[in-house]
């Protein structure tokens, strides 16, 4: 929660500072050409914002720092219940793996489970990517982005330890259980801007997006010790001491959706500039279980190279 409260405190400055202090900006052009300055025989006040406004540079390259607010919805991916392709069912059918924790919680008999979370909650992450345009003038462009970001879900799932068999308090314990994923978005779109009297603009854009998530671990801890949910072993299952062969096994999503977004463009040089902005990628996942499309929100600082200083009409 505090990293989503500094992430949003960041981005706020840096919005402030956008509105506030547009005249911080403003370029000022030589007068290379005094007959185009000069309008009625009088000077032109708008010649260097015209000049300056036909002016573009033809491609942009940068890089993109910035949090990513997924949607919970996926989360539940990793809460172990019954119905999830991962789930906490696998670890305690294993005569082994169920002994063990056994003996982790000092049960002298039996270790039922109880319940499983329901609201599974990803944390903020960091995202970074790259980013490049093409320019069609100062207004238009066209820009593919790549992002990237890993993700943590925690929560507990509810045992209850030699269940009694008189009125009594029952022994409840509450076990961890954890994911880690890996997220890979693709971003292709269109961006226009609204150029003001200074050099800042405002932009918005829009767009399609894939995301590729991968699932990296899923697992239930008891006291310290991890046990995968994922069933690596196949058919033969996990038995100690016997050299169990473990086989690779990749689960991950592919969804395809769309985008939208907008930001303020702060250039501090022709060939250097920084836009913050806020995005939104509307899709699935597309885990297992888990296909639904939901809204999934990023903001970023983008660090921004000009290339081709041209003219355009």
């Amino acid at each position: 929660m505090m990293n989503k409260i500094r992430i949003i405190s960041v981005f706020s400055i840096l919005l402030f500072l956008a509105f506030a202090l547009p005249s911080a900006g403003q370029k000022k052009s030589p007068h290379s050409n005094v007959k185009e300055q000069v309008k009625n025989g009088k000077e032109d006040p708008w010649a260097d914002y015209k000049e300056e406004k036909d002016s573009v540079s033809r491609w942009a390259f940068g890089i993109n720092l910035g949090g990513y607010f997924p949607n919970n919805y996926s989360a539940n991916f990793y809460n172990g219940a019954p119905g999830n392709i991962n789930n906490v069912n696998y670890v305690m059918s294993n005569t082994y793996w169920y002994r063990d924790i056994k003996l982790a919680l000092n049960s002298a008999d039996t270790v039922i489970v109880r319940g499983y979370p329901t609201n599974m909650h990803y944390q903020v992450a960091i995202m970074a990517g790259v980013f490049m345009r093409y320019n069609f003038n100062r207004k238009n462009g066209i820009f593919l982005e790549a992002d990237y970001a890993q993700l943590k879900a925690e929560n507990v799932v509810t045992m209850e330890v030699d269940p009694p068999t008189y009125l009594t308090l029952p022994d409840i314990r509450q076990i961890p259980i954890a994911g880690r994923e890996e997220r890979a978005m693709l971003d292709l779109g269109y961006q226009r801007s609204f150029l003001t009297k200074s050099k800042i603009y405002y932009f918005i854009n829009c767009g399609v997006t894939m995301c590729y998530t991968h699932v990296k671990k899923a697992v239930l801890v008891v006291t310290g010790k991890e046990y995968n949910l994922i069933n690596v072993y196949g058919n033969n299952g996990y038995v100690p001491n016997s050299n169990s062969q473990e086989f690779t096994t990749n689960q991950y999503g592919i969804g395809f959706g769309g985008l939208v977004g907008g930001g303020v463009g702060l250039p501090l040089t022709d060939k250097f500039g920084l836009e913050p902005g806020v995005a939104m990628q509307y899709n699935p996942v597309n885990l297992t279980g888990y296909t639904a499309w939901k809204p999934n929100f990023s903001i970023y600082l983008r660090i921004l190279l000009g290339f081709s200083h041209s003219k355009v009409t």
